[in-house]
């Protein structure tokens, strides 16, 4: 796999559109590589095609990212979600070793045979993530095929739904001092402890071998064509609650990882506060310390990550302080897996955050080892606003 120093993620409309931008972002950014998005949706016609053409002869290097949309129990109802207001509760979504990895695979296939990409990127290659709390526990609730799995891996729902059962009525008994003594453990010793059972545990290990084992397909597929094969990721400190696997799953199936680094509403303060109504329910706790809590349980304690429930609600992105505090920890989480079989490659914002908060997140990474970084946007990459192309969805192209 080639050593890629900077990549984004576009759209194949705005490649097709604006290829003099394209190749601006190679000479003036250092681009080495564009991250083609593939579906399911925001295509338009040909536009793949003549991305592909622009970037050959621009002589970069492409990579396709092929959504995915697991969790959720495959053919379910988008789920309501009372604890938070998820924004991947809008979704249907597949599970891992559902006849939807086959459709991935001739997907996966047909793109190498077609374009011969250097490389393909799986997205949402999960469960869903910690914010649906209740999917951690439902998950697959109405397969039949998928409730059989679960058993024949000595995880019947039973044992899941008392197991829960058992963490809750205890969680009863804290107060908001013992709740936020309790959370230091981490959040699967937090649920083990407060249980006196191991069945969240097993469970969270079942769920990383079913995307261990798709992934693995996947790869075999991929690579066979002598593509690279690579997923984006979770922040390592909720990736164990949707599946993801940082320490071993990756290391056995991926010549890259993206941890997505880049979205703090979805994947910081939707799950925050979604935890901290959950603690809140169910012990003594008041608001205050069960949103620090929540905090601590992830590994954010340090962290300005807002404190009230409303204000993880309403702040959006966040403000500077907030979003530095939180992604410069979260770095300091991925030192672990630098020295993995597979490359790191940190995926920041190049658009709406400070871009010296960006430079400075890109130095801390650079000083625990990694030095490979993808750009959601690229308004900070270069002199000028990039071009805004009408890709048929609700992403504006170079994003």
């Amino acid at each position: 796999m080639k050593d890629w120093k900077r990549g984004i993620y576009c759209q194949p409309a705005a490649v097709a559109a604006t290829p003099d931008f394209a190749k601006r972002l190679m000479e003036e950014a250092g681009v080495d590589h564009f991250i083609l998005r593939s579906g399911p949706g925001g295509i338009i016609p040909d536009a793949q095609e003549k991305a592909v053409e622009v970037l050959r002869e621009l002589n970069a290097d492409i990579e396709f990212m092929v959504s995915t949309f697991w969790g959720g129990g495959g053919p379910s109802k988008p789920i309501e979600n009372l604890l938070s207001k998820s924004w991947e509760s809008q979704y249907l979504i597949d599970l891992p070793g559902s006849p939807m990895d086959e459709v991935l695979i001739a997907k996966m296939e047909k793109l190498c045979k077609l374009y011969k990409p250097e490389a393909i990127c799986v997205t949402h290659a999960r469960y869903r993530h910690p914010a649906y709390l209740d999917g951690i526990f439902d998950e697959g609730v109405d397969i039949p095929e998928y409730q059989a799995r679960m058993e024949a891996a000595g995880i019947p729902r039973s044992d899941v739904i008392a197991d829960r059962a058992l963490w809750e009525k205890a969680m009863g008994a804290l107060d908001s001092k013992s709740l936020l003594k309790a959370a230091e453990k981490g959040i699967l010793s937090f649920l083990c402890e407060l249980s006196q059972s191991d069945a969240v545990m097993r469970l969270i290990r079942f769920r990383q071998k079913t995307v261990r084992d798709s992934l693995m397909a996947f790869r075999k597929a991929v690579t066979a064509h002598d593509v690279s094969f690579g997923a984006n990721a979770y922040p390592t400190w909720g990736a164990e609650l949707c599946g993801q696997d940082y320490a071993n799953a990756y290391a056995e199936t991926c010549d890259f990882v993206q941890p997505l680094l880049c979205y703090m509403e979805w994947h910081r303060y939707e799950p925050i506060a979604a935890w901290g109504r959950y603690l809140h329910l169910h012990s003594k706790a008041d608001e205050a310390a069960s949103v620090e809590a929540a905090k601590i349980l992830f590994g954010l304690g340090n962290t300005l990550c807002p404190d009230r429930l409303n204000a993880l609600d309403t702040c959006a992105e966040g403000n500077k302080e907030s979003i530095y505090s939180i992604v410069s920890e979260e770095i300091k989480m991925c030192a672990p897996y630098v020295n993995k079989p597979y490359q790191l490659q940190l995926v920041l914002r190049g658009k709406e955050w400070d871009w010296q908060l960006t430079d400075t997140l890109v130095s801390e990474s650079k000083a625990i080892g990694v030095d490979s970084f993808i750009y959601v946007g690229c308004d900070y990459l270069i002199k000028g606003l990039p071009p805004v192309v009408d890709t048929g969805s609700a992403l504006t192209g170079w994003s």
